[in-house]
């Protein structure tokens, strides 16, 4: 075999290993613990620290991937909501204050190092939450900010007119739209909205590095409570899913896969901890 189909061959092999669903190994493991409810984990770009929230998105904590040096960084009401990391060192936040019986929102950026916070955006009522992201197509700004109108607005979602869309994630390469439409199920689509696909059930979306396939929490619930939830890996070519929380008592609700797609943190409804799953492929 000569020399360019040697390469072929090790592209071909890379690209499968890249486009492979993970399964986990072992089971989850306890990652964080506090005396209070923990949510919505989020990992640095760098995938040296993890971000989590409070109950009710109050105030923002930051600590080593490891779980260690758990500190909090933000003590605000709705800090955590949709909180992104701007670098490494830093954390887009949303935090709100009542004014009047109103929702005042406001953009800062904490230092997660000194706990320093800066005024990015001046608080605003009408507040719009793609305001806070970098990369923002028109068909994600539209899932952000009006969610309740999206699947009028944006033409290809007009079959699901009057249903609200939830949680739209952009692809790492920022190429496809990762989101539910209430009642409806998990969906993907391109940046510009085109060429919608179901996926079936799932809920809190969030993208492995290769921009093919999802992570997704499948939860069932009595009308009061979660009952049962189970992690999925769904390819959003093929339509595979791969369940990677079999046998387990934990509730996973909101999911983040770390950036190289190594691992995988979620908040455990049975007792408001963040765990985390290894993942092999």
């Amino acid at each position: 075999m000569n020399k360019s189909l040697l390469v072929a061959a090790a592209f071909l092999c890379m690209s499968g290993a890249l486009m492979a669903q993970p399964k986990s190994f072992g089971t989850p493991q306890l990652l964080i613990k506090a005396g209070h409810g923990l949510m919505a984990p989020t990992w640095s770009p760098d995938g040296k620290k993890i971000a989590i929230t409070g109950d009710n998105f109050i105030g923002i904590f930051v600590a080593n991937s490891d779980g260690s040096d758990l500190k909090q960084v933000s003590d605000a009401p709705g800090a955590g909501y949709k909180m992104t990391w701007n670098d490494a060192n830093s954390i887009i936040s949303t935090p709100y204050t009542m004014v009047n019986n109103r929702r005042i929102t406001r953009i800062e950026s904490v230092n997660v190092k000194n706990s320093n916070i800066t005024l990015v955006a001046q608080p605003e009522r009408d507040f719009k939450p793609s305001k806070a992201l970098r990369h923002v197509s028109a068909a994600l700004q539209i899932m952000l900010d009006q969610p309740m109108n999206a699947t009028t607005l944006i033409p290809s979602l007009n079959n699901f007119a009057g249903k609200m869309v939830l949680n739209p994630v952009l692809s790492p390469d920022g190429k496809k739209i990762a989101f539910q439409i209430v009642g409806k199920g998990l969906f993907v689509c391109d940046a510009d909205g085109n060429n919608v696909v179901s996926l079936g059930k799932g809920s809190h979306p969030s993208w492995m590095p290769d921009n093919v396939n999802v992570m997704v929490t499948r939860i069932e619930d009595n009308g009061d409570v979660f009952t049962k939830s189970d992690i999925y890996c769904v390819n959003t070519v093929t339509g595979d899913a791969i369940n990677i929380t079999p046998n387990t008592q934990a509730i996973p609700v909101t999911i983040a896969v770390s950036p190289d797609g190594s691992k995988v943190a979620f908040d455990n409804d049975t007792d408001g901890c963040i765990y985390v799953i290894n993942l092999k492929y």
